[in-house]
């Protein structure tokens, strides 16, 4: 049967009816002007010969092969590799990549936090913790705009985490930090006590974060400068290696046990480029009610729709003014944007 506006609609409302796990990509971010990755190569292009040792010639080697790539065409993944990078060439990489990611942000969340209304993400998220004590959401991005997103919406998150100025990595103490206790009369005088989680976000960063340090054998998340290095994994090879160390490890254990135990799926801005979670993802996916929204569905986002016949992909028409939705091997143009999440909670959920 071929798929109608009302369809569509009733499709993505029955998502929210489960246990939806949501992935967040690049994309999302882009949405508030942070950089994407042919953005983020331009930078590299200048940022990481100026910072690189004249006398670091295996490093400078590995740059001019990685520029040469970028220079043909390649995306920054490509160009990268799958190699291990040289330890210097890959601590620039990051330092650069950081700097540049922090650089937007700060003007993404003052636009978050300044608006007359909570955002779309704040306001999926409510709506989602009417119904459940949590909300399971894994973003491959380095920045802090989902927690923004929750913090405007008066929505806790557990990172794994615990403290306020100065957090430390504990994924326990972060969980407990989430309970309440509740007197209620009991009779006769006396009173009863039950202790509940407050419905919260439960956030996986596989990739890491901009407010992640690592120092002296311990781990902690502050949005203060603090001493130790940041923990993020630059693209590359190096990633393969590091995804398996602390903190990503658990990270990418959270994320991974978040996809295997949905119920439905639901991307934003996501590419489905990521060797970490496609393990898990590939084989969930053909198995589960799902949505794909993108301003342009990659490549490897339309290998995984063909994969699942009863999934809906959203990408922005040509002038962006209205969507190309596909299911199956059906398509359907909307005048109405919905590959905008702003839309897409607005029109659908109306929310």
């Amino acid at each position: 049967m071929a798929i109608t506006q009302d369809s569509v609609y009733t499709y993505v409302q029955g998502l929210f009816q489960r246990g939806v796990v949501i992935i967040v990509g690049s994309g999302a971010s882009c949405a508030y002007g942070l950089p994407s990755m042919g953005a983020l190569a331009e930078h590299l292009n200048v940022a990481v010969p100026e910072r690189l040792s004249e006398d670091d010639v295996s490093a400078r080697r590995e740059w001019e092969r990685i520029a040469t790539g970028l220079a043909a065409g390649e995306g920054l993944e490509s160009a990268l590799g799958e190699q291990p990078l040289p330890e210097s060439l890959a601590d620039v990489l990051t330092m650069a990549i950081t700097d540049q990611v922090r650089h937007s942000e700060g003007a993404a969340i003052a636009a978050i936090l300044q608006a007359d209304q909570v955002s779309a993400f704040g306001r999926l998220f409510e709506h989602i913790l009417r119904s459940a004590t949590h909300a399971d959401v894994i973003t491959t991005n380095y920045d802090r705009l989902i927690e923004v997103h929750a913090a405007r919406a008066g929505v806790r998150v557990d990172s794994m985490y615990y403290g306020h100025t100065i957090g430390r990595m504990d994924a326990a103490l972060s969980r407990e930090e989430l309970y309440e206790a509740r007197a209620a009369p009991a009779g006769r005088g006396a009173r009863s006590v039950t202790v509940r989680q407050r419905p919260h976000i439960r956030l996986a960063k596989p990739h890491g974060s901009l407010d992640w340090f690592a120092h002296d054998g311990q781990y902690y998340r502050s949005d203060l400068a603090i001493p130790g290095s940041r923990q993020i994994i630059a693209p590359g090879g190096n990633k393969y290696r590091l995804g398996y160390e602390v903190p990503f490890d658990q990270q990418r254990n959270r994320a991974n046990l978040a996809i295997d135990g949905a119920a439905s799926l639901l991307t934003v801005g996501y590419g489905f480029n990521d060797s970490h979670l496609q393990t898990h993802l590939s084989s969930r996916f053909a198995q589960l009610p799902a949505v794909v929204v993108s301003r342009s569905l990659t490549s490897n986002a339309l290998s995984y729709l063909s994969s699942n016949p009863s999934a809906l992909g959203i990408e922005a028409t040509e002038d962006g003014a209205g969507c190309r939705v596909l299911q199956g091997g059906d398509d359907l143009e909307l005048d109405v944007p919905l590959w905008d999440l702003e839309h897409l909670v607005k029109e659908v959920l109306s929310i």
